[in-house]
């Protein structure tokens, strides 16, 4: 009863008042009627007089702002990208979505001031001498073409050789000598590891101070003597990745030391002198002719070849020694001054004094040795020759047919 009699009220009041506002209404001027027209439509709603125009809200904050990068184009292996915005970012982790990275890599955000800044590095590193390209989400927020803001940039290569110190001008390295290499910047932040092959054992440690890394040889040479590849791998100390990339390679030839006392037993004596001799002439074909070791070494543009023992010049009649060529070839050459055959003759010396044969032969009725014969093969490896070089029947032979007029020969 109470809530119809409030009804009944209100609805009387309603009439009272529409009823007083018609003869007001009525008295106005048109004049005045328009005024309040015209009011009353600043209250409408702008979007509800037509369709086609929008209406922006400044909402700037929370929409993402441009980032300016402040970092160089090019930056090292474990640089972070400094990223800042003009306006806080509201939610850091969709955020971090929105970021894209070409090549791509696994990304860590270690956002700053109250998330108006923020650090990106990779969860390793950057890969060296590589492009990258960073996507961040569109500052305009009117567009929906979905651009995006790019940085591009492009990482350092790892520290690179400027300076190679090896013993020897033809970058021959006897045992217990050491390679040095110098870089072009700091190896403070930077581990280097020289792997060689074919394998030979070796002493590393790096110079921070100076920039070098030395490499010591201490092992000896496998096979025989050839030229070794030296690469060098690097990583970040930092990078718990163990990930070592190629950054240089050198070439380089391991040698013995020459011993002070050369082995009795042929095949050690040839197995050192194979690891020891380094070739000296790198051009050619050229025989070299060991006094101390009785060996002689065919090279072939620098290249071993074989080598075999050899009988030189006794003490009182040494074999000369210089740089010489074959000048003469006979396959059986009578002696003038001996009167003694001389299997595989090749003179070294331009006066046909000396050269290369086999072991000599007497002819019957010679005043040495009546019934005639050949030398004993004994004589090979010891130094009995009035200063020529002999070797056994096959070596020579092999010798014979493998150098030509004019191949140089080197005796020392």
């Amino acid at each position: 009863m109470l809530i119809f009699c409030f009804i009944v009220s209100m609805k009387t009041r309603y009439f009272i008042i529409k009823d007083t506002f018609k003869k007001h209404l009525h008295k106005m001027t048109y004049f005045n009627r328009r005024k309040i027209a015209f009011i009353g439509l600043l209250f409408i709603p702008i979007t509800s007089a037509s369709t086609s125009l929008n209406m922006y809200i400044d909402n700037t904050k929370h929409i993402t702002q441009k980032p300016t990068v402040i970092n160089d184009t090019i930056i090292n292996l474990d640089e972070h990208i400094h990223v800042s915005f003009a306006e806080t970012i509201i939610d850091p982790t969709i955020y971090e979505r929105s970021v894209s990275v070409t090549p791509s890599e696994k990304l860590i955000y270690l956002w700053k001031d109250d998330h108006r800044s923020v650090d990106i590095i990779p969860q390793s590193l950057w890969d060296p001498d590589t492009s990258y390209s960073l996507a961040f989400s569109s500052d305009n927020y009117r567009s929906s073409n979905g651009l995006s803001y790019i940085f591009s940039f492009k990482t350092a290569q790892y520290p690179q050789i400027i300076a190679e110190k090896i013993p020897s001008s033809d970058r021959y390295v006897p045992q217990g000598e050491e390679i040095i290499l110098t870089f072009d910047r700091s190896l403070q932040n930077i581990d280097l590891q020289a792997v060689v092959r074919p394998f030979i054992q070796t002493e590393q440690f790096i110079d921070k101070e100076n920039n070098e890394l030395h490499i010591r040889i201490t092992g000896e040479p496998d096979g025989s003597l050839s030229e070794h590849n030296l690469t060098l791998f690097a990583k970040y100390s930092t990078d718990d990745s163990m990930r070592f990339f190629p950054i240089d390679s050198i070439q380089f030839n391991a040698i013995l030391p020459t011993p002070n006392v050369w082995p009795k037993a042929f095949a050690e004596r040839l197995d050192i002198a194979r690891r020891s001799t380094m070739p000296l002439i790198k051009e050619s074909k050229y025989i070299d002719v060991n006094l101390d070791a009785q060996v002689t070494t065919l090279f072939d543009h620098g290249a071993f070849v074989t080598n075999f023992v050899n009988s030189p010049g006794a003490k009182d009649t040494p074999t000369p020694k210089g740089t010489y060529k074959i000048y003469n070839k006979d396959p059986y050459a009578l002696s003038s001054m001996f009167q003694v055959y001389l299997p595989f003759w090749m003179a070294f010396t331009e006066d046909g004094e000396y050269g290369f044969h086999d072991l000599i032969v007497w002819p019957e009725g010679h005043a040495d040795m009546p019934q005639g014969g050949k030398e004993s093969i004994a004589s090979i490896g010891n130094a009995v020759s009035p200063g020529c070089v002999r070797h056994d029947a096959k070596n020579s032979k092999y010798i014979y047919n493998w150098a030509e007029i004019g191949t140089p020969v080197v005796i020392h």
